[in-house]
């Protein structure tokens, strides 16, 4: 038998693998309210918010709450134990076992390393046709591609339990960031005996089951959620608040009136118009926020309509003024993209492509050529439809770039505006799209999986055999940047997406009595179990 490596992050880690040593949230000395209650914007209702189900930011945000993986991650993004409290690999880092703290669903039942065997088979099971299955596929766990694909069973998933505290997980070949996938809400565990009795009303209020910091207790439909501690979480004794009122207001002018009424806690975006005036008139609630990995871009169809063609997209591409989007239009901190991975993203080397070092009067020049060349003019004008959600920073966004190609490009665009849970769940988005994505792991894969041809979120409808194959090698290699660079260069010049900008270090507003929020996290994955209302 091999031996096994045991793994573990750091002695700090190690020092914190009891719930009986683990830190309260707060400062010592701090004067806690006697009201433990706060009200939040998620941005949007959720389709669901099973893990299984689960497929955009509003979802994964709630998820962070209710459920708890192996894994969750720290205010910097490192990789901290969840439930699992330590794990080991054997000599060629294809077996991992975790070993599980004892802990309980919100029922007072006994979570199981069997838990996970169900959860993460039912999670790649055609069955459940979950939107984020492919995430479970993505180290190569065994026989998940082939699943996936409905020629095997779920249980030759390789995954098991090899006692009640004991998960092990093989892969069919080394994968470098595995570890760093297992904090992700998809791959939480789930309660069988709930979702089998229940079916898909398993998650409404009066039956759901949840191992996380918090529970359901409410959930009008496009109205309010509301969360409430889960005395049986593993660390409930740490846990502050109480009560959490989750609002879906995609309003960005409605979020801050609210806020400023005192009706919500927090108010993440505000409006570009109002920015500068509201941030000086309120600095005793003005917070900051690091910069995430997240990458706002464009999709456009390269199958079917206009922009199957290469010189379209390239124009549409070249005529955005991206310095004029992020300082004028939407005033978030942005820094303008040309590519589409952030470029500090771990172990990536990013490159310049020729058209960003062009002064904007070039690129328009040379997007006015291409649409030309491309039997588009005065005669016969480029007809589009792009399709956004209803959040008002998408509005604006899109109005202004539908206007930059109607003066550049004298194009004719149509945006279609959906209801974000409408817009998330859409199959046939057109010929332009809203896409952006935050890491859901920190590696460069995370973006450039989007975009082999079978990926799920894969929206331009890009099919390159050679991105694909590079995609696909680079799961195998210890030190994938120079390939991960090859494919970034061919996506950007097949144009499958438009770049726009990725989050900079940017302020918000926040009540001050409101501890525990440092929204430092690069990839946006915030725990409302380190919250708390100070008294005031």
């Amino acid at each position: 038998m091999k031996a096994k490596k045991i793994v573990l992050l750091s002695t700090l880690i190690a020092s914190l693998l009891s719930p009986a040593v683990m830190a309260a949230p707060y400062p010592a000395g701090t004067q806690l309210a006697n009201k433990q209650e706060i009200t939040l914007n998620n941005g949007a209702e959720v389709t669901s918010i099973d893990p299984a189900k689960q497929a955009a930011e509003p979802a994964f945000n709630l998820g962070r709450d209710l459920f708890e993986g192996l894994t969750t991650q720290d205010k910097t993004g490192k990789t901290i134990p969840g439930i699992a409290t330590r794990w080991e690999v054997n000599d060629d880092n294809t077996v991992y076992t975790f070993h599980l703290r004892p802990s309980r669903w919100s029922n007072g039942k006994p979570l199981t390393a069997q838990d996970f065997v169900y959860s993460w088979q039912r999670l790649i099971n055609p069955e459940t046709a979950s939107p984020y299955a492919w995430f479970a596929a993505i180290p190569g766990i065994v026989n998940s591609k082939a699943i996936m694909n409905g020629q095997a069973d779920p249980a030759t998933l390789g995954v098991k339990a090899i006692d009640d505290l004991t998960f092990e997980v093989t892969l069919e070949k080394p994968v470098p960031f595995f570890v760093k996938l297992l904090s992700h809400p998809v791959l939480a565990p789930v309660p069988r005996e709930i979702v089998e009795q229940n079916g898909s009303a398993w998650t409404q209020p009066a039956h759901i089951v949840t191992n996380g910091a918090f529970t359901v207790a409410e959930w009008k439909v496009n109205e309010k959620m509301v969360m409430v501690k889960n005395a049986h979480y593993w660390n409930a004794d740490e846990v502050v608040l109480d009560k959490i009122t989750w609002l879906p207001i995609g309003d960005a002018n409605v979020s801050l009136n609210r806020f400023l009424a005192g009706e919500i806690d927090e108010a993440l975006s505000i409006p570009a118009a109002q920015k500068n005036r509201i941030l000086k008139q309120f600095p005793e609630k003005v917070a900051n926020t690091g910069a995430s990995l997240g990458s706002t871009f464009y999709y456009l169809n390269t199958q079917s309509g206009a922009t199957q063609d290469l010189r379209v997209r390239q124009a549409l591409a070249y005529a955005i003024d991206r310095d004029i989007m992020t300082q004028a239009v939407v005033k978030n901190g942005g820094v303008p993209m040309y590519t589409l991975v952030p470029p500090q993203t771990d172990g990536f080397q990013s490159f310049i492509p020729e058209f960003a070092t062009w002064t904007q009067k070039v690129r328009n020049q040379k997007a006015k050529q291409l649409l030309t060349d491309a039997g588009y003019g005065a005669a016969n004008p480029l007809k589009l439809t792009f399709t956004i959600p209803t959040f008002s920073t998408d509005v604006k966004i899109a109005t202004a770039m539908a206007g930059m190609w109607k003066s550049v490009l004298g194009a004719q665009v149509e945006i279609k505006q959906l209801e974000p849970k409408v817009f998330y769940a859409l199959k046939e988005p057109g010929n332009i799209s809203r896409g952006g994505w935050t890491a859901d792991y920190n590696e460069a894969s995370t973006w450039l999986d989007i975009f082999v041809s079978t990926g799920e979120y894969n929206d331009s409808r890009y099919n390159n055999p050679q991105y694909d194959e590079w995609m696909q090698e680079s799961k195998s290699l210890s030190d994938p940047a120079a390939i991960y660079m090859q494919a970034e260069k061919q996506l950007i010049a097949d144009m499958a997406v438009i770049p726009m900008f990725r989050p900079g270090d940017d302020q918000y507003l926040r009540q001050p009595y409101i501890g525990g929020y440092e929204r430092t996290n690069p990839e946006s994955a915030f725990y409302r179990k380190n919250v708390y209302v100070k008294a005031h």
